[in-house]
């Protein structure tokens, strides 16, 4: 008996839970049984008749295992049942804190084939398209589907699950679009134009998902995908789809992003979008203000094959500027916005079937230089309560909500469908909420429908929120469709409330710079923080970012804004970034901010003093020199900004070193080629070497090198000066900054020995 109740679902509902623990244990035998005989039809008869002989034992004998197992839990059920969980109730609302077992998530199975990526658990699966032709597309189908009910099994939920390539993505990039991932001949992008891809479809086992990574000039897109739970049903039946943009260029970018989803409800590829208290059968636009939390897909309320769910607001989701619901060959055609024509239906734009999609864009948004942003959204199972009747009556909600000081709503959305053969008339609704909730809004709880004819389906939408008074699984909502002249009906629907989340932020104090070799100390530049949630719930859509001042640049390939994800309860996640500091010689500042889809932000600010670094141009030896070897001197220019050009000679002492050779600095290699440059013409009986330099395009950093000088030392001691001269600056300021020149001096001593000094005219 022990065993069997760590079986059961613990706490308040367990009898409601155990047919869909039985159905699942079925439904598993059936499959076996489905498996084993599919092969019997190659053998011989009289080996046939053996072996389905042999099987039908094994059936018999598991069907009365199960029976036996059913009726073990049903009295382990009774009895826990009857014993009940440890409860309270506050004011007599009946409303309970207690606090449920966790049930263990079932894993994600990653497998591959050999054009597909494939994740899938006992509810869904996700397949990436691994194939030469539309690489990255996506497509989802049902696997074991849901639990409660029979029907949805191996049903697709997005067109093309077997070779992905009708769902899409766009890129729009500085106001031109790119289609996301490998090229297509096919009509879904195939006359589109497309970026490089840097990472083909992978499996990820740290963040268990399938990723792929495209690159539309100094911009990368990330596509990432993975299951996650369901915020209606609460089983992990749902796709998570995230795109990370990051920005890798000096320059700002305007980038948006728009995603096709093709809807195939089974063999319903046009069924009906439910959205609030509308059914959308024909092309419709919602923009930001008017998305509720989800919208919803069947065919008919009766018997629907898949129900599938866009969840739009909550968790990491990012609503989209503007939801479309359109004919998926209007958008197979067009890149962004699609051609919408009012009251036409979802019949595939140019053919003759009905073909519906649904449409997310994001508008452009400006990502500055060294900055990133992320888009999340939901696609899988919903969670949908029905009670069959004359007035079939289905209804959906969050399974799981948070209470916040801002008093934040949820949706509840009721199906009400006239099962019979005569209309149903002065059809009301009602909604009846325990103490522990409330409606938001005027709308009343109960609302008149009228009449209803047979086969109508009507929707209602409310929405509600928790009153704060208490938390843990609250006692059921009801709804309740009722007619003067047929049965009423009443669904009802469990949720738990939570209390929020909340981030704590921890800084490092920032260390001092100083000055150490004509550069500031520590460069890189580091800022560390710990960012943990301290609150009772998870937080969702975690996004560090740091603010820099004056003088403060971030490291090559840093990225100032960080997408972490998601911050359990307890947990903390470390953050570092590096800078590059400006020897500007002010005192300047950096802002480390946290924030998320569920907190509000977390800030820290520090003044950072940057000392002052002079501008230069200055000889460094590479090696240290010895007489009679090769030394390599650099020419360095150091501290002075928006420079685009230089030229300059050097002198010497020509009777103690003689040149060998110039070659060119890193400032003369502009994105990765060679930019005009000479290396001067070498007189080593005159001890100079004439115009040395050249030109690029574009401004280069704050420090880099012009050109390398190989010396050879004479043996002879003395004293000998290099010296840059007759410098020639060219800058996209227009004033240089004075700067110091800086050459060298070789003292060779008599035993052979050499020292090197720096040397300013001065001296």
């Amino acid at each position: 008996m022990s065993i069997v109740a760590e079986c059961l679902p613990h706490g308040n509902g367990s009898l409601s839970r155990l047919p869909s623990l039985i159905n699942f244990r079925l439904k598993l035998i059936f499959q076996t049984m489905k498996l084993n005989t599919s092969s019997l039809g190659k053998q011989p008869t009289f080996q046939r008749r053996k072996e389905e002989n042999r099987l039908n034992r094994i059936i018999r004998n598991k069907l009365l295992l199960s029976l036996i197992f059913a009726v073990s839990m049903l009295m382990a059920a009774i009895a826990l049942e009857a014993q009940g969980p440890t409860v309270f109730t506050v004011g007599g609302s009946g409303e309970t804190t207690d606090t449920p077992v966790e049930t263990a998530v079932p894993d994600s199975i990653y497998r591959k084939d050999a054009q597909r990526l494939i994740l899938e658990n006992e509810y869904i699966a996700v397949a990436v398209n691994n194939s030469a032709d539309a690489t990255g597309r996506f497509g989802i189908k049902v696997t074991g589907g849901d639990p409660l009910r029979t029907g949805d099994e191996e049903k697709p939920l997005i067109y093309g699950y077997e070779m992905p390539w009708t769902s899409f993505t766009t890129v729009r990039f500085d106001g031109k679009d790119y289609i996301f991932g490998g090229k297509t001949k096919r009509r879904s992008g195939g006359t589109g134009e497309y970026g490089m891809i840097v990472s083909a479809p992978t499996w990820n086992s740290e963040t268990e998902s399938i990723t792929m990574t495209c690159r539309y000039g100094s911009v990368e897109v990330t596509q990432e995908i993975s299951i996650v739970e369901s915020t209606t049903t609460g089983y992990p039946d749902t796709t998570k789809v995230k795109y990370s943009i990051v920005n890798r260029d000096q320059l700002p970018h305007e980038i948006g992003l728009r995603v096709v989803i093709d809807t195939m409800l089974g063999a319903n590829d046009g069924a009906p979008f439910r959205i609030g208290e509308t059914a959308v059968q024909t092309d419709a636009v919602f923009d930001q203000e008017r998305l509720p939390e989800f919208w919803q897909a069947f065919d008919t309320l009766t018997a629907p094959q898949v129900i599938a769910q866009g969840t739009l607001k909550g968790r990491e989701a990012t609503p989209p500027d503007l939801l479309y619901f359109t004919n998926w060959g209007s958008v197979a055609d067009v890149h962004w916005e699609p051609p919408l024509v009012p009251d036409r239906d979802f019949t595939r734009a140019g053919e003759f079937e009905l073909d519906s999609a649904a449409v997310y864009l994001w508008q452009p948004v400006t990502v500055p230089a060294a900055g990133s942003a992320t888009y999340v959204l939901y696609y899988g199972l919903g969670g949908v309560t029905v009670v069959p009747g004359q007035l079939q009556l289905g209804v959906s909600s969050p399974a799981e909500v948070v209470y916040t000081e801002r008093e934040e709503s949820f949706s509840v959305v009721a199906y009400i469908q006239n099962t019979g053969i005569a209309p149903a008339m002065s059809v009301r609704a009602r909604l009846n909420l325990p103490p522990a909730l409330k409606t938001a809004g005027t709308k009343p709880r109960e609302i008149y429908i009228g009449k209803l004819e047979p086969g109508e389906v009507t929707q209602l939408h409310w929405e509600v929120q928790p009153t704060g008074t208490v938390f843990g699984n609250l006692q059921p909502f009801s709804v309740v469709a009722s007619a003067i002249n047929v049965p009423e009906n009443k669904v009802e629907r469990s949720i738990r409330v939570v209390k929020p989340a909340e981030l704590t932020l921890k800084v490092n104090p920032p260390p001092g710079l100083k000055v150490v070799n004509e550069k500031l100390s520590p460069n890189p530049y580091p800022i560390s923080a710990v960012i943990k949630n301290t609150g009772e719930s998870e937080a969702y859509g975690v996004i560090g970012s740091l603010q820099l001042g004056e003088g403060m640049q971030p490291a090559p390939k840093e990225i100032l804004r960080r997408y972490i994800g998601n911050l359990k309860a307890g947990e903390e996640y470390k953050l570092t970034w590096y800078l590059t500091p400006e020897g500007i010689g002010k005192r300047s500042y950096l802002g480390v901010q946290f924030e998320s889809n569920s907190t509000k932000p977390v800030m820290y600010i520090a003044g950072v003093r940057l000392p002052i670094l002079t501008p230069k141009i200055r000889l460094v030896a590479l090696k240290t020199p010895k007489v009679g070897e090769i030394i390599p001197v650099e020419v360095r220019v150091e501290n002075l900004p928006m420079l685009t050009g230089a030229e300059f000679d050097l002198i010497y002492n020509p009777g103690l070193m003689e040149i060998i050779r110039v070659s060119r600095g890193l400032f003369f290699i502009e994105n990765q080629g060679m930019t005009p440059w000479q290396a001067g013409a070498i007189d080593n009986t005159a001890g100079v070497v004439s115009q040395i330099g050249g030109m690029r395009q574009t401004a280069a950093m704050v420090s880099s090198s012009l050109a390398t000088v190989y010396i050879e030392l004479g043996k002879e001691p003395g004293e000998a000066v290099l010296m840059p001269t007759d410098l020639k600056l060219q800058s996209t300021m227009t004033k240089i900054p004075s700067y110091e020149v800086e050459g060298l001096k070789f003292t060779i001593n008599k035993q052979g020995g050499v020292k090197v000094d720096p040397f300013t005219p001065s001296q």
